[in-house]
């Protein structure tokens, strides 16, 4: 994917999968908002190897998925 798109929106597509954009804009506390999707995969690992290999001055990892199984709590 190489057209500029809304990081919110790719993650809804992506469910399950950890992805890899180059951020290309930034909200006011400097969280993306916007950019290109690099890659996606469902092993994390495989994301950070070509996180390395992106060279992009700012990249931005997320996982697009509940982070705690359901049936699961978390307690703080």
């Amino acid at each position: 994917m190489k057209e500029v798109i809304d990081i919110v929106a790719v993650e809804k597509l992506y469910t399950g999968e950890w992805l890899l954009f180059e951020v290309l804009e930034a909200d006011e506390q400097d969280q993306p908002v916007r950019g290109r999707l690099i890659c996606h995969h469902k092993d994390r690992d495989f994301i950070h190897r070509q996180d390395l290999e992106a060279r992009c001055p700012y990249t931005y990892i997320t996982y697009a998925g509940p982070v705690l199984p359901e049936g699961v709590e978390a307690v703080m």
